[in-house]
């Protein structure tokens, strides 16, 4: 919990507790990207993410909280009746497993409140606001780019409602970011993430290869906060891979660039995960040498339950599931890549994907036990815990 004071002296401690950075001597932050689509909703749960788990093959892939049914057409179950205090009980239980582990902050996938409450995408933050146990880890947001427009009133699309709609979700980033548990970086920045700032340049209506009016919303962004008495944000740019940062980082006034879920190098017949950490480096660290980072990892890039249900909307290429000791073997890989090379990486952190992308393949929240007892399986959580501890 130190406060940045430069890469190479011991930090101190900032005045609301929170880690902000380290020296090189010490543990790179770590934070972990949530996409809450397991908390029982209708749309989300009972429909999609079950949907694509109700092969019993893919029955192992579950969260801790899922139950077995027994029934054919609806197998797996959990908060059906989609109870607040139930998806309250569950994030504290959470909280708890990240902090133990060391994590350092959970990333949210923030959707909108005024989006219709946020889609029904949102309520593990606000539980997670509301939780007497949120001083134990942190949180940053990730702004969806192409959500900002989208859903107006009656369909409605266009340039300048999208800008409105930009500082509706501004107003909301400033209600959340004055958090005590917000993560800080660089001297007291807030973390704030943008995945897809081709999509939002889009929403805000760049043409062609114009960035302007993005430049211009990531400067409104700043202003606002600041005003505050917020802190100028660091704002990192993402995506689910490619090599784009010379325009939607560079040219459009973003401070970093990171990855969503990079899983580069991924093959229709299942690339071995104990390559992945060289498909990054090769494919994104050293391809973007000269600008600043967050180090993008995976927990795992396995999408096949979603392949097989919509194999037009997701492709076959995938990561096999790692073997014990290789996310270990990843995670110090990141870790040793912030350490050493203090330029590209001055906000010290790495970004892991993910805590419950659990059809997608990344995964780091503990998974459904056997019954009766349904002990949760903590595998891949005790060997992230391990790894951190042991750094040096």
């Amino acid at each position: 919990m130190r406060l940045f004071l430069t890469l190479m002296i011991i930090g101190a401690v900032s005045c609301n507790g929170i880690k902000t950075n380290s020296s090189k001597n010490e543990r790179p932050i770590v934070g972990v990207i949530r996409w809450d689509g397991y908390n029982g909703s209708p749309k989300w749960t009972q429909e999609q993410e079950f949907g694509f788990l109700k092969p019993k093959e893919y029955h192992w892939l579950a969260p801790w909280f899922v139950r077995r049914t027994g029934e054919p057409d609806k197998p797996l179950k959990f908060n059906p009746e989609y109870r607040k205090d139930i998806i309250q009980s569950v994030t504290d239980r959470e909280i708890k497993y990240a902090a133990d582990a060391g994590i350092d902050y959970f990333a949210f996938c923030h959707y909108g409140k005024h989006k219709d409450n946020g889609w029904q995408l949102r309520d593990n933050l606000e539980a997670y606001i509301n939780s007497p146990l949120k001083s134990r880890i942190h949180f940053s947001l990730i702004c969806i780019g192409e959500h900002v427009g989208a859903g107006l009133i009656n369909g409605a699309t266009g340039p300048d409602l999208t800008e409105n709609d930009w500082k509706a979700y501004v107003r909301e980033y400033i209600t959340l970011i004055s958090e005590k548990t917000y993560q800080r970086v660089l001297n007291n920045r807030p973390l704030f993430f943008i995945f897809g700032p081709k999509a939002l340049s889009t929403q805000l209506g760049d043409k062609k290869e114009s960035v302007k009016k993005l430049r211009a919303a990531i400067i409104y962004l700043r202003k606002e906060l600041q005003k505050k008495n917020l802190g100028n944000p660091y704002v990192v740019g993402m995506n689910a891979g490619g090599i784009w940062s010379e325009k939607y980082i560079d040219e459009a006034g973003l401070d970093a660039v990171s990855a969503y879920r990079g899983c580069f190098g991924a093959t229709t017949k299942g690339t071995p995960y104990s390559k992945l950490s060289k498909n990054i480096r090769k494919q994104f660290l050293e391809e973007n040498k000269k600008r600043e980072i967050i180090v993008p990892l995976l927990s795992g890039a396995n999408h096949l339950p979603r392949h097989k249900l919509l194999p037009k909307k997701f492709s076959a290429n995938h990561y096999l599931e790692p073997k014990p000791g290789e996310l270990a073997k990843h995670v110090k890989f990141g870790l040793d890549w912030v350490n050493n090379h203090p330029k590209q990486c001055p906000a010290r952190s790495v970004l892991i994907y993910a805590w419950n992308e659990h059809s997608e393949g990344g995964f780091l929240c503990p998974l459904m036990g056997e019954s009766p007892e349904y002990i949760p399986n903590t595998s891949q959580l005790d060997e992230l815990a391990k790894a951190l501890k042991n750094w040096k």
